[in-house]
């Protein structure tokens, strides 16, 4: 077998695994699978209703919301979603990492030659340059949205 016929079965694996994992978004059986707790937004004809999940049966889900506990029959539930955590950690660090060799990169482009007058050591403009680029990827890694709502039934 060659490189390109591995490659191609590998990939293929791969995607059906993916497939494999994907649940069914027309299952009641995901949403009694809920935890007391978990942060849900259902929506129900025309507004969404968010609070924490209390309990949820074969015919209806109680939630604790900012009014109180409502319960909403099977059957009015067009959809129900539960909130996706964060990333910021994550997101942070890729960011530094992807601005420290941006940084790396463009300190080590622009250190002066041999033969040129160097007012400033070049290390430390690569150095300098690699810490800022560090610093901006941290923060743009922060700002950048995370979480969010992931559908998990829908009618």
């Amino acid at each position: 077998m060659d490189a390109l016929t591995r490659r191609l079965a590998a990939a293929l694996l791969l995607l059906a695994a993916t497939v494999a994992a994907q649940t069914n978004p027309s299952n009641w059986n995901t949403v009694k699978a809920l935890p007391a707790g978990t942060d849900a937004r259902i929506m129900n004809g025309s507004r969404p209703i968010s609070g924490k999940v209390e309990s949820v049966t074969d015919e209806a889900i109680v939630v604790n919301t900012g009014k109180g506990q409502e319960t909403f029959n099977r059957q009015q539930v067009l959809t129900v979603s539960i909130k996706k955590g964060g990333h910021r950690k994550r997101n942070a660090l890729i960011g530094l990492a992807v601005g420290a060799a941006a940084g790396l990169g463009i300190g080590l482009a622009t250190r002066p030659g041999p033969n040129q007058l160097k007012i400033i050591p070049a290390g430390a403009v690569v150095g300098g340059l690699t810490a800022a680029g560090g610093i901006v990827g941290v923060i743009v890694g922060v700002v950048i949205p995370n979480g969010g709502w992931r559908e998990i039934y829908k009618k």
